[in-house]
This record gives C-alpha cells, sequence and structure tokens, in this order.
C-alpha cells in the first residue's frame, strides 16, 4: 500500500474502490457471485472478497476483465502481491473502461515498485494529470512521484508531490511537504537556480522552490517572486487598528512567550502614541486552544494576529479553513503557509546555513565538524552538513562529543582515523602541514567548547579557522573563560552583541527586564522584530528590500516566510564583538 493511502481508514479506502469498482461496470446486472463479492469487500473480508471476484469473472465473460480487476485489487487491499499480479495477468485493458484503464495502470505501477521496478511503474503512469479522475489523482500524484523518485529523478518527484499538496489534508501534508524539501534539498545551488529560473506561473513548484532558495541565501528570481495574490499585503496597521499577541501564559512554552512578549511591547512603546494597540491573548498549551484564542481575538477585534510559538500551535492554527485575519506566525508550519499570511522564526538550522555560507565565500571546502549529541546541536549540524555540501564542500569527519566527561581525545582521534586525516600533531608545529581539512565547524554549548578548542590544537590544529553557531556563546556570562575561544567566529543575533540604531538599546534594558539577559535576549530579539515586520512590512513587500533588525536582516520570499541573516561574531579578549567583514580569519 502507498504510504498515503496507508493512512486512510481501512472502510474509507475498501469504500472508494467498491463505489468505483460499480460505476464502471459495463453492462447489466451482477451475477450472485459478484453481489457476494461486494458485501465480503464491504465488510472487510477481502481474501474471501478477491476469491468471490474470481467466481464472478468465470460465470461472466463480458465484464471478466472488470472482475479480475476487483479480484486484483482486493488481494491488493489485504496484502497479497503475488495474488494480485496474477490475477492482473489475465486482464485485457482494452475490455476496460477508461477509469478501470486507469486504476489497471495505477495498481501495475504500485506492484511495479513493491518489486523493485520503478522504470516499469513510470511507464505505466504515462497519463495527461488533467485527464485523471478526480477520485484518483492523490493515488497517481503520490505513485509517480515515489516512481521518478526511485528512478534517480528528483525533479520530476517533487513536481508529482507538488502537485499532491492541494489534494492532502493538514497531517498528510505535513509529511508530502516533508518529503518534497527533502528532494530539493538534494540538489545543489546551481541545479536549483537553473530549475528556478524556467519555472512559469503555473507551476505548482514555484513556491517550494522560492522557500528552497530562501533557505540558502539565495536571490529569488523575479518569475518566482511574482503572484501577489500569495504573498502578505503591506497592511497598513496604526492608530484605531488592534494587534493581538498570541502566546502561552502557561505550560512548556511560557517562559519563552515571556521574553518574546517583552520584546514586542519594547519596540511597541518606542514606536510611540501613534502605534496600534496591542492585547495580549492566552494561546494556552496546546493546538486546539491556541486556535481558541486566535477566535478570541477575532471577537475582540483584532486586525493582525501574531503567533502562536510552537510549531504545533502554529501548524494547526494554519490548517483551519476561516482565518479572516492576517497572522504572523511565530514558528514555521509543517505544512505550506496560507495565502496572505506570514511566518517567522528563530532555527538552528539558519544559523547552520549562514555558517556554511561564509565557508563558501571564504573558499573552505574541507570540514571538520564537531557537534553535541542533543538535539539542537544535531539540528545544526544536519543543516550545516547539507548546506556545505549543496554549496561544493566536504565535511571530512565528523565527531559527536561524549554527554559527560572532559576529555574528547579519543573522540577526536577516532573520528580522524575513520576518515584516513592525520591523528597526531607535527612535532614542530612552525612548519606548515596539512590536516586534510581547512576549517572546524562546531555545534557545542560553552562549557564544551572552552574544553574542546584546546584539545584541538593539541592535534596541530593552531591558527585553525573555527566557526561554530550561537550555542557556544555564553551571553551575560561574565567569566574569563571565554578568553580560551579568542579568534573563534560564530553566528549570533546582532542585537545581543552590539546596539542597533533604531531599536530599543539592550545595554539600557538589561537592568529593567530579566528577558533581555542572558540566552533569553534572543528570544526578546525575536519580539523586536515580530513589530519591526508589522510596522515596517512596507519594506519587504512594497519595495522588496531587506529590512534591519535585531536578529538580522529580514528577508521574505513570495509566499510571506521570513528569515533573518544572522552577524558574524568573533571572539577577541574573551568578548564577543560583531565583524565587520565576511570574517574567519584566524588570528
Amino acid at each position: 500500500m502507498n504510504p498515503i493511502l496507508r493512512r486512510l481508514p481501512i472502510f474509507l479506502l475498501s469504500a472508494m474502490l467498491f463505489a468505483a469498482g460499480c460505476a464502471t461496470l459495463p453492462g447489466g446486472g451482477d451475477p450472485a457471485a459478484a453481489q457476494m463479492a461486494d458485501e465480503l469487500f464491504r465488510d472487510g473480508d477481502l481474501a474471501a472478497a478477491a476469491e468471490a471476484y474470481l467466481d464472478a469473472a468465470q460465470a461472466s465473460r463480458r465484464n471478466r476483465d472488470h472482475y479480475l480487476l476487483r479480484a486484483a485489487e482486493a488481494w491488493r487491499e489485504n496484502g497479497d502481491a503475488d495474488n494480485a499480479r496474477a490475477a492482473l495477468a489475465g486482464i485485457d485493458a482494452r475490455r476496460l473502461s477508461a477509469e478501470s484503464a486507469l486504476r489497471l495502470s495505477l495498481l501495475r505501477a504500485e506492484l511495479a515498485l513493491d518489486a523493485g521496478d520503478p522504470a516499469q511503474a513510470v511507464r505505466q503512469l504515462q497519463f495527461d494529470p488533467a485527464t485523471v479522475a478526480p477520485a484518483w489523482r492523490a493515488r497517481f500524484h503520490e505513485l509517480r512521484g515515489r516512481a521518478a523518485e526511485a528512478n534517480g529523478d528528483p525533479l520530476g518527484a517533487a513536481l508529482a508531490y507538488a502537485r499532491l499538496d492541494a489534494l492532502l489534508d493538514s497531517h498528510e501534508r505535513r509529511d508530502n511537504t516533508r518529503r518534497l524539501r527533502g528532494l530539493l534539498d538534494g540538489l545543489d545551488d546551481a541545479t536549483l537556480q537553473q530549475v528556478a529560473a524556467g519555472i512559469d506561473d503555473e507551476n505548482p513548484l514555484r513556491r517550494f522552490l522560492a522557500r528552497a532558495l530562501s533557505a540558502r541565501g539565495l536571490a529569488v528570481p523575479d518569475n518566482l517572486a511574482r503572484g501577489g495574490e500569495s504573498r502578505p499585503s503591506a497592511l497598513t496597521l496604526g492608530l484605531g487598528q488592534r494587534i493581538a499577541l498570541l502566546l502561552p501564559t502557561s505550560g512548556p512554552f511560557s517562559s519563552a512567550a515571556a521574553a518574546v512578549r517583552d520584546g514586542f511591547l519594547a519596540a511597541r512603546f518606542q514606536s510611540g502614541d501613534g502605534a496600534p494597540d496591542v492585547f495580549l491573548v492566552d494561546a494556552g498549551e496546546t493546538p486546539e486552544s491556541a486556535i481558541a484564542g486566535y477566535r478570541q481575538a477575532l471577537a475582540q477585534g483584532a486586525a493582525q494576529v501574531v503567533g502562536p510559538l510552537s510549531r504545533e500551535a502554529v501548524t494547526a492554527l494554519f490548517a483551519e479553513r476561516d482565518l479572516p485575519a492576517p497572522v504572523l506566525a511565530l514558528n514555521r508550519p509543517a505544512g505550506p503557509l496560507p495565502p496572505g499570511h506570514m511566518s517567522f522564526a528563530l532555527a538552528p538550522e539558519d544559523e547552520a546555513a549562514a555558517a556554511a555560507r561564509l565557508l563558501a565565500q571564504r573558499d573552505l571546502r574541507r570540514v571538520l565538524a564537531v557537534a553535541a549529541p542533543e538535539e539542537l546541536a544535531q539540528r545544526s549540524l544536519d543543516a550545516f552538513r547539507s548546506r556545505h555540501q549543496q554549496a561544493g564542500g566536504e565535511v571530512m569527519a565528523t565527531v559527536i562529543l561524549p554527554v559527560s566527561g572532559v576529555d574528547y581525545q579519543p573522540q577526536i582521534r577516532a573520528a580522524l582515523a575513520a576518515a584516513g586525516l592525520p591523528t597526531s600533531a607535527p612535532i614542530d608545529l612552525t612548519i606548515p602541514h596539512d590536516p586534510g581539512f581547512d576549517a572546524v565547524f562546531m555545534a557545542v554549548r560553552p562549557q564544551q567548547s572552552r574544553l574542546l578548542v584546546p584539545q584541538l590544537k593539541l592535534f596541530g590544529l593552531t591558527g585553525m579557522p573555527m566557526l561554530g553557531t550561537s550555542m557556544l556563546h555564553a551571553l551575560d556570562d561574565g567569566s574569563r573563560l571565554d578568553r580560551d575561544l579568542d579568534g573563534i567566529e560564530f553566528a549570533e543575533l546582532p542585537w545581543v552583541v552590539a546596539d542597533l540604531p533604531g531599536l530599543p538599546a539592550r545595554s539600557a534594558l538589561q537592568g529593567q527586564l530579566d528577558s533581555a539577559n542572558g540566552s533569553a535576549a534572543r528570544l526578546f530579539a525575536f519580539g523586536i522584530d515580530a513589530w519591526r515586520l508589522l510596522s515596517a512590512r512596507h519594506a519587504l513587500v512594497d519595495a522588496d528590500l531587506p529590512l534591519a533588525g535585531a536578529t538580522g536582516d529580514l528577508s521574505m520570499d513570495a509566499f510571506g516566510e521570513v528569515r533573518s541573516q544572522p552577524v558574524i561574531a568573533r571572539f577577541r579578549n574573551g568578548q564577543a564583538r560583531p565583524l565587520e567583514t565576511g570574517g574567519l580569519r584566524p588570528d
């Protein structure tokens, strides 16, 4: 059974096949065996139904091929591919109606995929998608995507999945979108840009390609940026308008929500008396409560809703059909973004992509990657590896640090040895040597980085360019321990390393608000930029210009997804300082 249809309850799928089979039966009434087969199929006794359809095929020469197809479908629904193939072998497709012939091809394609013959599956699916009956379009596009993917055609598969997207519900769409993005992520930059340049306005891949390009920091071509029906308008928000801040006040996200709220309100108050009113609505702890909060915001006159915060709540809200007030979601939905709305997120993947982009600019292709075992670090590592490879780089070896302990040399040595790289430093470190890589990427916590860097130098990596994510930056630590990290560069939000013109000054807020200190400061900056996106949205929509924000330069793709470009900072004398240029110059 194909993955999309596998999730349908068996009685629904059986009913669909049952109805289709009856509707396409040529000629008059069914023989008694066929009526019994239909009842068995409807009751879920699929093996018995298949045998009864075979009896009906023998009893009705006129409808023999129709009943053999029904038998094959019943066998397939029962998981018996061998008997399904045997039933199909006796069918003359010329004696079937157009819809039955389509069902025959779909079943043959599915069985071919199960047998490891994607080329045969592709041949069975040579239909114009516009001619496929609505009842079978989802299955057709899903099988076509699987066949193209297995046959080594990622673009053909992506196009099929893009066509499938509009036919699925929110839960199925989530998996389909993930699969589609994975195919586009597997393309290198040049191929992705070439494909994007040739896409027309009607191609369903447009928004997926725009998102893939935007995620890599690549320019979105004009042919993808067209389509103002999808892009959010530059809504004018002023005195008398109301903005609902939809955030949880309890539960696991409440602390993060408080920091976002403080940043949003600080930016709002700095805007003066002409700014719109802001009121708070509790998003609760579940997706259902977030949807109820949105309805409450509408009832209270919200012209714009900002939130919710969790990925699950955002996905659930965007699955709703009626969203009259535009939403600026503070996370990425699992599925596609509905037209007219925006999403904005702080994601470790964006920092990892920025690190990979900088390495490519400096032509540092060979990388040793080091990461902690925790989820955040692994997400950063996966995103960095993918983006670095797309840009033509290579991760030569990967070191996963232990959960506990302070000696990382065994893990470093084992990773280097497995990659065929030198595992010891030269006797004279003043003599230039090639360790087999050009730079080190790190996704580790501050305490780990302080132990890691000196141990890397024991392997002769003194002077090696090292780059990490903001994970290794202990905000407001106040200790001198970061002196060991001097020269290391990392992606960071500009607001946490320097006061920025036109934005609330962190140096002034640190003594007044706890949320402007420590790691919460990044969420505070996120809240500032959520306000910036509403108050200065015309720069993104009308002028199509990047917007300088607390989290970095903000840009929005053609379909409302906002990304921020973090700055690169460097440790100097134990303090993080933003760089004015590309960086990665070892001290």
